[in-house]
């Protein structure tokens, strides 16, 4: 590129002129010198230009945006407004033309002047949205904010306010509504979806303003509604990173596609932040809010890289292997660095609250989350004299299924910011200026000693989060350190690690809503692609007991038929927790105990570690009699536990049979009579344990794994209670 080839050279004519676009006309205005270059077409009346640089939030979010403010005098035109023999005031005439000059365009053109002559190639162009004119008799000012400033609260927001209201009372049992005014059904709301009704939320299909609705999802309350209340329409997404910031700019904040590095941000997100965000929107929201909780959520930082006129994205994740060294003695411009410690950026705790309850309440509602992911980091509380440093993110974004996600997000921050970064600006030649804004580097100079033996100087890896321009290159940068990974960080930094985490009760690997689903069904909850080279583990997390609601439904089966073939490697079935079938039910009086679930079904070759317990359903225990007493089984073990046998007939006295547990079978019933004066007592069979059968010829046991034709690759046995067949 030229302009790159004129910015290293040692000896250069800088040079810079603007464009102003508005309602389809472009003006050039140009420095005021003479005389103006060859080739360019400009008018000299620019006086002054101050620019304010991006300044990225390293911790994630929009941080500040880049902005510019030039100041213009006033000159005769002809080429725009008037003739070359009457011209007329410039700034005076384009402000009675262009009243509507908001979200116009003003452009930097800055660069190098080669030989007198003015070559478009010599120069970089920095695109800015017009925010503000002003002009007096000698002169005019323009400031303009980069492409972020779009979607800013007071500009833009998701979902957009709705504007159907109920055309009569609805009662809290009512399933149907009509909306009005006429017309707004078609013009205003999609077939389907969900809409907010006061704090309750209803899932829809329509036929013009006649609306069909199901009361009181996701977990609000059914209540009754007034005519003329508002139906909001809400907003779902079940996405990546990169595609919902694409929706939420390009479709509600209005951003040209051409100011979004697409291609860069996929990337990006592939390699760094993979995986599905799921969340619904029941009000309208800033997109800059809803942009900052998804850099919480997915760790990254946003801005308008005024280089390529288009946003970028970067992860928070570990600097590069390799880094250019810059120095004090070869680089560094004499007396222009600084450093200084940062106390407030240093993280010890992460707790990330995550599957939100009800999308209608408040998002800093700590008791609204189903569960949390807490990473603590001791050296760094132990190092900085036992002060905890705590970060919080409270995330609509990260379902229930996706602590895969949470994971993620506790580790980044965590291992980018246990340490106490220290902040450090520095100057450089425009010649040596080729590391930009979001990018890291290493300083190396006498300010840049390590925090441990040998204390001596090194280059030190930064990362920038400002860059100035003027005459030099104003550097404004952080120390990036990131520490070791802790065990529950789960290699999370692995671009091909998929995990998918079940924690607590869950019947069938349900989804959330009630649903069962399958291995493969969950996977592609909360992972949006399947490769060969990824590395699938599903981890029954120590907390985790699943099971079945019925003795003829396996508790975990892992697809529909060989939908994992794809993989280099099978699946990994990675046991902690429990994984049971259901317990068999134990025999009433003169019944019969039934037999356990099944508690694993392949339909997928797999690999498994299991260090907890894998067991089928424990049968129910059988009832057993005595001259006239009679006593009824115990339920089997499993989850869901069998239930116990109900009748005991004793006439002295009886004892009920029990439940069994997640583990164990339940004792059967105790029943004592006399007949004749002869004493009897009968004993009920206690329900089986775990892949045991229930006592005196009661239920069979469930199956621990049926393989079903596939194959298992131990890595772990563990403990297996039943059959493997």
């Amino acid at each position: 590129m030229a302009f790159e080839t004129e910015r290293k050279k040692y000896v250069r004519e800088p040079f810079k002129y603007y464009e102003i676009e508005v309602n389809g006309t472009t003006y050039k205005i140009c420095e005021n010198v003479g005389p103006i270059p060859a080739g360019l077409d400009a008018i000299p009346l620019v006086k002054s230009a101050s620019k304010r640089p991006p300044r990225v939030s390293l911790e994630g979010g929009i941080g500040l945006r880049a902005s510019i403010s030039v100041g213009f005098n006033e000159g005769l035109d002809y080429r725009y407004f008037g003739t070359e023999s009457a011209p007329v005031r410039f700034w005076i005439n384009w402000r009675a033309r262009n009243v509507g000059y908001q979200g116009g365009r003003i452009s930097e053109f800055s660069g190098y002047i080669v030989n007198g002559a003015y070559s478009l190639a010599n120069f970089e162009r920095r695109d800015y949205i017009i925010e503000s004119f002003s002009h007096n008799a000698s002169g005019a000012s323009i400031t303009g904010k980069d492409t972020l400033k779009m979607i800013t609260g007071d500009r833009a927001k998701a979902p957009r306010k709705s504007e159907g209201i109920l055309s009569a009372d609805l009662s809290i049992s009512a399933t149907t509504f009509n909306l009005i005014p006429t017309g707004i059904g078609n013009s205003k709301y999609p077939a389907s979806g969900w809409i907010r009704l006061g704090d309750e939320v209803v899932s829809f299909t329509r036929a013009a303003d006649a609306f069909t609705i199901v009361r009181a999802q996701y977990n609000t309350l059914a209540d009754e509604h007034g005519i003329n209340d508002l139906a909001q329409l809400c907003l779902y997404y079940s996405a990546n990173i990169s595609d919902i910031l694409y929706n939420l700019y390009t479709v509600y904040a209005g951003v040209p596609t051409a100011q979004i590095n697409k291609a860069q941000w996929d990337d990006e997100v592939n390699l760094n932040l993979p995986g599905l965000y799921e969340t619904l929107i029941t009000e309208p929201f800033g997109v800059d809010t809803l942009a900052k909780e998804l850099c919480d959520s997915a760790p990254h930082f946003q801005y308008y890289d005024e280089r390529v006129n288009s946003i970028v994205l970067y992860a928070i994740k570990a600097p590069p292997n390799i880094l250019q060294c810059y120095t004090a003695e070869a680089n560094l411009l004499e007396f222009s660095s600084n450093i200084k410690d940062e106390p407030e950026m240093r993280v010890s705790t992460v707790i990330i609250r995550f599957g939100q309850r009800d999308p209608t309440k408040k998002l800093d509602d700590s008791s609204n989350y189903k569960q949390a992911q807490v990473r603590i980091t001791p050296l760094s509380i132990v190092k900085y004299g036992g002060v905890e440093k705590y970060r919080i993110i409270n995330s609509r974004w990260i379902s229930n299924g996706n602590r895969a996600a949470a994971i993620r997000v506790a580790a980044r921050i965590g291992r980018r910011f246990e340490e106490m970064p220290r902040s450090i600006n520095y100057n450089l030649d425009p010649r040596d200026a080729d590391v930009w804004t979001g990018q890291s580097m290493a300083i190396n100079s006498d300010l840049t000693l390590r925090n441990s033996a040998p204390y001596d100087r090194f280059c030190m890896p930064v990362q920038v989060f400002s860059v100035g321009e003027s005459k030099d290159y104003q550097y404004q940068a952080l120390e990036h350190t990131y520490g070791a990974a802790l065990p529950e960080d789960e290699d999370s930094d692995d671009p091909n690690y998929r995990p998918v985490y079940i924690s607590g009760q869950t019947i069938r690997i349900e989804d959330g809503t009630g649903n069962p689903q399958t291995l493969r069904e969950a996977y592609d909850a909360v992972w949006p692609d399947l490769l060969a080279a990824y590395n699938v583990v599903f981890i029954f997390d120590l907390s985790a007991v699943a099971g079945s609601d019925s003795t003829t439904e396996y508790s975990v089966v892992t697809s529909s038929g060989n939908q994992f073939s794809v993989l280099t490697d099978p699946i990994l079935i990675d046991v902690r927790g429990l994984i049971a079938g259901k317990g068999g039910i134990g025999a009433n009086v003169n019944g019969t105990g039934t037999a356990g679930g099944p508690a694993i079904l392949l339909r997928d070759n797999i690999r498994l570690s299991n260090t907890g317990v894998i067991g089928g359903g424990g049968g129910g225990g059988n009832w057993v009699q005595d001259i006239d007493s009679k006593a009824s089984g115990g339920g089997g073990a499993g989850f869901q536990n069998g239930t116990a046998g109900t009748g005991e007939v004793g006439s002295v006295s009886t004892t009920s049979a029990e439940d069994g547990s997640n583990r164990s079978g339940g004792a059967g019933g105790i029943a004592r009579g006399s007949s004749g004066g002869e004493p009897s007592q009968a004993n009920g069979g206690a329900g089986g344990n775990l892949g045991a059968a229930g006592q005196f010829s009661g239920g069979a046991a469930g199956a621990a794994i049926t393989l079903n034709g596939y194959t298992i690759t131990y890595i772990n046995t563990g403990t297996i209670l039943g059959t493997v067949s």
